[in-house]
């Protein structure tokens, strides 16, 4: 009995001095963003300008072209100020190359 009782202690003794490794999971979270790449002034256009005719398309008409035709339709159907530069912004970004 007490060879086996010298033999289990020194054993545990040993396992006691075994450090644990502890795992410990990561959690991976997941970021949503929503993102609208419709131009407002493509909406603009579309609602105030086929109101009255026919859409014309953005590269009918260079950037400088555009300008007295959108401040003239702005005036015939009482388009405001700042829904006018939205429109005249979308429609330069889009506008044929001069």
């Amino acid at each position: 009995m007490k060879i086996k009782l010298f033999l289990v202690v020194p054993f545990l003794s040993l396992l006691s001095c075994v450090s644990k490794k502890q795992v410990t999971a990561t959690a991976q979270t997941t970021e949503v963003v929503a993102v609208n790449t419709e131009d407002p002034g493509k909406g603009l256009f579309q609602k105030q300008c086929a109101a009255c005719h026919d859409l014309y398309a953005p590269n009918a008409y260079t950037a400088q072209q555009w300008e007295p035709i959108v401040f003239e339709m702005q005036k015939k159907g009482d388009i405001p100020n700042d829904e006018t530069y939205i429109i005249l912004d979308y429609l330069k970004k889009n506008a044929k190359p001069q």
